[in-house]
């Protein structure tokens, strides 16, 4: 009887130290006062943090002030933040076993003043970077906020870095078309970066023409170039120069309007380079096919049937069978000449360099006989066959 007395009085008594532990432990004070861990006032954008002490089974609600309320942000016992302005904040910190509340008092951070950062490009450049004078852009940086302009720090990224004597504001030497980054810093160690992309001096507008046209053939080679500067108001022209590539061949001119002879079949590029009055050239590219000729012949034309169509004996070139062109054979060959023949070998027409304007001559309807002989730079072709005039439907 003794023993079971025992036992029970060490039951009681462990039993209520635990309930005492257990009281203690739920009663453990919740705390809400916020600390930061970096010195105030802040730098603009720069990250630090916020924080309250975390005690067992508390819950936190980290709340930003906005106008005339607050609105959560939160929920964790250290709260990350970058901020632009000042900013007051508060945090709710609940026991969830007691449900005791701790409503911090407001905590606001500062925020040093912003830099700002203005461009002004002092110099221009030309486009081509790489001749000395598209390499002459010079851009300065005036930098503004809690200090005078010279008194920031200005560190550009440039490679190679070249900075007006005395004025690490003024970056030289720049290229046209890029972005150069720059880093100011003021007193506080506060920074800001921005970039700047610079610009060159305006490249004129130019229209190159070929005459007679994008397309010459092997007999008939020549081709007349010539262009227009249509900004010859705002940009006017010191200098131009012509390249005129034929496979390994170059032609080069300074003529307005030079003229060259193809010898060969194929696709050819020209060149031309112009240059304004601050020294700056620019390229423009032009391209000539040049074909070899296969003609086609109609052996039947219908002139005066009323229908407006097939009216000419009208002489092309295979790939513009069916089209409507006005070219003639002056297009394919220096010279020609055409003879037309009835069945008795009598001469009807006769045309030197034929301009495709032959309507039958009001003669009868029947088979009449060609011979076209046509004279081209790198031989003489000469064509026979017969057309047929269709007069009636």
């Amino acid at each position: 009887m003794t023993i079971k007395r025992s036992i029970f009085r060490v039951f009681q008594v462990v039993f209520s130290f635990a309930v005492v532990i257990f009281a203690i432990s739920a009663k453990a004070e919740v705390y809400c006062e916020i600390s930061i861990d970096s010195p105030m006032p802040v730098c603009p954008g720069t990250y630090f943090e916020l924080s309250v002490f975390e005690g067992p089974n508390q819950v936190f609600d980290w709340q930003r002030q906005e106008g005339s309320g607050f609105v959560t942000v939160g929920n964790e016992s250290i709260l990350g933040l970058q901020l632009q302005d000042s900013t007051t904040f508060r945090v709710i910190v609940i026991d969830t076993i007691t449900n005791d509340t701790c409503p911090s008092e407001l905590f606001g951070v500062g925020v040093r003043p912003l830099i700002q950062i203005e461009f002004f490009q002092h110099q221009l450049t030309c486009t081509n970077g790489d001749t000395t004078n598209g390499r002459n852009a010079k851009v300065g940086a005036t930098a503004s906020g809690a200090f005078q302009p010279d008194e920031y720090h200005y560190f550009w990224d440039v490679l190679p870095l070249q900075l007006a004597p005395g004025d690490s504001s003024l970056a030289i030497g720049l290229k046209a078309h890029q972005n150069y980054a720059i880093m100011v810093k003021d007193s506080y160690g506060c920074a800001t970066r921005d970039t700047f992309y610079t610009r060159a001096y305006p490249n004129p507008v130019i229209e190159i023409y070929t005459e007679p046209g994008d397309t010459v053939y092997l007999q008939n080679p020549l081709v007349t170039y010539s262009f227009d500067n249509l900004s010859v108001d705002s940009i006017p022209l010191t200098t131009h120069s012509w390249e005129i590539m034929e496979g390994d061949t170059v032609f080069s001119s300074e003529l307005d309007e030079p003229t060259y002879k193809y010898n060969s079949v194929g696709e050819f590029y020209t060149f031309l380079k112009v240059v304004n009055p601050q020294g700056c050239d620019t390229t423009y590219t032009t391209q000539v096919t040049v074909k070899p000729v296969e003609l086609f012949i109609p052996n039947v034309f219908s002139p005066g049937n009323g229908d407006g169509s097939n009216d000419k004996f009208e002489i092309t070139t295979a790939d513009n069978k069916g089209k409507v062109t006005d070219e003639t054979l002056g297009r394919y060959y220096e010279q020609s000449r055409l003879v037309i023949f009835n069945r008795l070998g009598r001469k009807v027409f006769e045309s030197n360099n034929y301009q495709n304007d032959w309507e039958g001559d009001n003669l009868p309807d029947g088979v009449y006989y060609y011979v076209l002989e046509c004279h081209g730079a790198k031989s003489t072709d000469i064509f026979k066959g017969s057309v047929t005039i269709i007069r009636s439907n």
